[in-house]
């Protein structure tokens, strides 16, 4: 299934071995963990783009206990779900970070009886790098959400859990009917965190998303109280959130002060269907 695309002419990406080569003769090798680097230097604000060594590492190690897993579980329902009866359908994992949802997602659809190809694309090398590194059926790549190196119309499912949103490139690789899932923080996310580390804690903004070249189908909510028995997996919720880009020392130092934490996970799961 070629539907990755040269990040510099935008041909068609043809495997051979460990290389990926377009028409104009443009090569790109699988990395030793597995992936495919597709962010030219020209196209990168930074020398490492995206999530930091320390995000990746504290996102890894909280989710793989299991915290977000209602929202995992509720993500693959809902896709599963709206498959029917196609059996290989091609996924892409927009923002995929280290592979959390990616990854089970695959696992869960291959389990029910699909064939599903499934691509985690994310501009963190990082966070590629050690998704790569841990999940092997599927396939990764570093690349921007905002110029995807994939073919038009060769979707079937875009995910993006999260993460920055392009909605003009998101449309362009959908196919039409193709269904486009969000998981975003609902007003009430983190509630009892907030609490325990500002003097004045706020609601989550709660917009319309309505868009353009989409029909919205449903909202899945998501609410499930999460118990955080140690500073440890504390600490690394609040790494892993916006929070802490825009935290003070006096906010890390509550943070630092927590032995233990309950707090609510409330995400809606949008899903949409492209007209």
């Amino acid at each position: 299934m070629n539907y990755l695309c040269c990040p510099v002419c935008g041909q068609t990406l043809t495997q051979k071995d460990r290389s990926y080569r377009c028409p104009k003769g443009h090569s790109f090798d699988l990395s030793a963990s597995g992936y495919l680097h597709l962010l030219p230097a020209n196209k990168m604000h930074s020398k490492l783009p995206g999530d930091n060594k320390q995000m990746v590492s504290a996102r890894r190690n909280f989710l793989q206990k299991g915290y977000y897993q209602p929202v995992s579980d509720k993500l693959n329902e809902v896709i599963a779900a709206s498959l029917d009866s196609k059996k290989a359908p091609l996924l892409l994992d927009v923002g995929c970070g280290e592979g959390y949802y990616t990854s089970r997602l695959e696992n869960s659809l291959s389990n029910q009886g699909f064939e599903p190809c499934v691509c985690g694309m994310d501009i963190s090398k990082l966070a590629i790098n050690a998704a790569a590194k841990s999940y092997k059926s599927v396939m990764w790549a570093v690349a921007s959400s905002f110029d995807l190196p994939v073919a038009d119309a060769s979707c079937d499912v875009l995910v993006s859990m999260f993460a920055p949103i392009c909605m003009e490139e998101f449309h362009r690789v959908l196919k039409k009917g193709g269904l486009l899932v969000f998981a975003v923080t609902s007003t009430k996310h983190l509630w009892e965190l907030k609490e325990a580390i500002y003097d004045e804690p706020y609601e989550n903004k709660k917009e319309d998303h309505q868009y353009e070249g989409f029909v919205f189908e449903q909202n899945h909510k998501v609410q499930s109280m999460i118990h955080l028995p140690c500073q440890e997996d504390i600490s690394n919720l609040f790494t892993m959130t916006p929070y802490y880009y825009k935290s003070s020392v006096q906010t890390s130092q509550r943070v630092a002060a927590l032995e233990q934490l309950d707090t609510l996970l409330d995400v809606d799961i949008l899903v949409y269907r492209k007209l």
